[in-house]
């Protein structure tokens, strides 16, 4: 794994939550169903980080009068 990735991903997620713990914690546990259900960290192990960059570039570009969000895992029922 390249620690760039982790830095690109880290420095756009940054963009939309400005807590830095709160981004770390996002990249380490949160599963991303849009990505298959693996975690950022995963994703970048596995060479696919650019799949959530290309994630995040897509949140970021949405129109809208809301601020962005990161992706979440989906809530159970």
């Amino acid at each position: 794994m390249r620690q760039g990735i982790v830095r690109r991903v880290a420095d756009l997620a940054l963009q939309i939550e400005p807590d830095r713990h709160v981004v770390l914690q996002w990249i380490l546990h949160t599963p991303l169903p849009a990505l298959g259900g693996q975690t950022t960290f995963e994703l970048a192990c596995d060479g696919q980080g650019e799949r959530v960059i290309a994630l995040l570039n897509h949140v970021l570009l949405q129109p809208g009068t809301t601020p962005p969000r990161l992706p979440q895992a989906r809530a159970m029922h």
